[in-house]
């Protein structure tokens, strides 16, 4: 167990993204929810995670898998009952665990009781909680495209103007700049958090405002069809979202140990974005850079997108890492897809958790889970229905957690609401918890590693000169040097050490923990992972 008096759960720890319909289904119906991931806390604190960041839980249609929220004070009836997450938290907490709630404000369901006012009448006293205008030359207000293709704006007969949604049509931007909207979102972050709840993931927060002076957006071939070839000048990233900022932190800063941490989409120069939402350390505590699931395999690649995330880190600020999330193909299908995939998540593994910064697990991870196979008439998510078969959705990386190997692989007592894998059989928790070799099993003594030497929670980031295919960094704290060398080729590599220091094992997948090692030149095998220690004894 590390010494270090002054654990902070979100920065030193290890955090883990769980989807909560895919976790666990604790009552039959097909579905996971709330007592379903009660029920498996004990395996995630076994795990060693810090906290759990839980996908939208809200009360919604549904149309956006929950981003689409209809009540943003209650908990949708699929993922059980308010009482279920009280429990959720108390429990979680007894254990260490902390809850991140996705919380989703750029925009509301349609079918939101403030949008039914709004749209009501255009001088019912909510109509400026959304964006209404009239329209300009026959059509729309502007040339502005949602994210997921056509436009923004949609023709709302009864009251005869526009409104405006950045994504589906279902989904109609709040007004940020009004501040009655403002006033009674801080005041539902404060419901939350007077429950317990220990921090938010703040979706899409760069979306918030849109320029005031409806300038249309500039033809972009290289931003491609789902962003209408357009650049999106005027409708994200907008002066006055530090304001924005330091309101959403001062509410927290009400709280002990709360925290945020921001998804900030922005298709060119994202990292330079992420890090700017951080401000000087007084805005989002974390923000999300989103290049690594975009890298392709190879240590080059891995190596060069971290050294550019790293230097735009303001100097107050501090870098979280992520390989997968519920909106990307998992890091297995990406990267590990064919022969020798396990050996293949274990580098991921041991690069994710060795970086500086906060590392985000994606449920399922640990144990190598791909993406599911999904077919047309298995389709959920509404971009895929859309765009089928030229974007199939997002429903493979949404898949059920498998467990065992027995019916509906442990997840369900009936079929689930989106397929299992065919490989469940062998790729599951029951399995992997019996194999000392598995994937599951290095992920515990990682994160292990992680919490008992302070260098890989908080120690500085240096990369080392390496053999093509091998990436290699220092990691140093105080006294502590750590080592790490991963190899993501499929041959054999040599790397350098300095052999005026001795150093031992701390945890690899092709040999034994406290082996020492003094020589020049280090074979490293193909796809090994190392973690070496300076063996000061």
């Amino acid at each position: 167990m590390s010494a270090e008096t002054d654990f902070i759960w979100w920065k030193h720890g290890v955090l883990c993204e769980i989807w909560p319909r895919s976790f666990y289904d604790s009552n039959g119906d097909g579905s996971g929810d709330l007592q379903g991931i009660i029920r498996k806390l004990d395996y995630l604190a076994e795990l060693g995670i810090d906290g759990i960041w839980l996908g939208p839980v809200n009360a919604s249609p549904m149309v956006d898998s929950g981003y689409d929220v209809a009540d943003y004070r209650s908990i949708d009836p699929i993922y059980g009952t308010m009482a279920d997450f009280e429990l959720l938290l108390a429990e979680a907490h007894k254990r260490g665990i902390h809850i991140i709630m996705d919380i989703v404000v750029n925009h509301t369901s349609d079918q939101h009781a403030w949008f039914k006012q709004s749209r009501s009448s255009r001088d019912n006293p909510k109509r400026d909680w959304y964006t209404w205008h009239d329209g300009k030359k026959g059509g729309p207000p502007t040339n502005w495209k949602a994210l997921v293709g056509g436009g923004t704006w949609e023709w709302d007969k009864h009251t005869q103007q526009y409104y405006l949604h950045s994504f589906l049509k279902a989904q109609p931007d709040l007004n940020w700049r009004n501040p009655q909207v403002k006033q009674e979102i801080y005041s539902t972050l404060r419901f939350w958090l007077d429950k317990g709840v220990d921090g938010f993931r703040c979706d899409i927060l760069n979306y918030f405002l849109k320029d005031e002076e409806l300038r249309d957006n500039p033809f972009s071939l290289a931003a491609g069809i789902f962003n209408g070839f357009q650049k999106h000048l005027y409708t994200r990233s907008q002066p006055g979202m530090e304001e924005i900022l330091l309101e959403f932190r001062s509410v927290l800063d009400e709280y002990k140990d709360r925290m945020m941490v921001g998804e900030v989409y922005v298709a060119q120069d994202g990292p330079a974005m992420a890090a700017a939402y951080m401000g000087k350390g007084d805005l989002c505590h974390l923000a999300f850079d989103f290049d690594l699931l975009f890298t392709k395999w190879g240590a080059e690649g891995f190596a060069a997108t971290m050294k550019r995330w790293y230097a735009l880190i303001p100097e107050q600020g501090w870098p979280c890492n992520v390989l997968s999330n519920h909106d990307q193909p998992r890091a297995v299908t990406r990267y590990a897809a064919g022969t020798d995939t396990m050996q293949r998540a274990k580098v991921m593994a041991a690069f994710l958790l060795t970086l500086k910064g906060t590392p985000f697990m994606y449920y399922g991870e640990e144990i190598g889970l791909p993406n599911s196979k999904i077919t047309r008439k298995d389709v959920m998510d509404t971009i895929g229905k859309m765009y089928w078969p030229i974007v199939k959705g997002r429903d493979g990386e949404r898949n059920p957690m498998q467990w065992n190997a027995g019916p509906q692989a442990g997840f369900s007592s009936v079929k689930p609401w989106l397929p299992l894998n065919a490989d469940y059989s062998e790729i599951n928790v029951e399995a992997q918890e019996k194999d000392p070799l598995s994937v599951l099993n290095f992920y515990r003594r990682l994160i292990a590693l992680r919490r008992e030497k302070p260098v890989l929670q908080r120690g500085g980031y240096e990369q080392v000169p390496s053999d093509k295919g091998i990436m290699a960094y220092r990691r140093t704290y105080r006294n502590e040097e750590i080592l790490v060398i991963l190899n993501f080729a499929g041959e054999r590599k040599v790397q350098a050490i300095d052999s005026s220091k001795r150093w031992k094992v701390l945890l690899g997948t092709q040999r034994s923990s406290e082996s020492a090692i003094d020589k020049d030149g280090l074979a490293v095998y193909p796809y090994e992972a190392l973690i070496l220690e300076e063996d000061k004894a």
